[in-house]
């Protein structure tokens, strides 16, 4: 169910006319691999930005990207 309904979002952002979207990107704690690669199985990609939690300066987060599909 979790999958099917990632999808239908990563779905409904491509479907966007205005503002037509570039890339969908997403934040996850440096900590959690498990969503990490839960986002790597859609096929998004580490971009290697790197930037602290907002609540915790010591703690990291990493940026995922997905690009547009062509």
């Amino acid at each position: 169910m979790t999958e099917s309904l990632f999808a239908a979002a990563l779905e409904w952002a491509w479907a966007l006319e205005e503002p037509a979207l570039g890339r969908v990107r997403l934040f996850v704690h440096e900590a959690n691999a498990r969503a990490g690669a839960f986002y790597r199985r859609f096929g998004f990609e580490p971009s290697g930005q790197v930037v602290p939690m907002p609540t915790d300066p010591s703690a990291k987060e990493l940026e995922y990207v997905f690009p547009r599909p062509v």
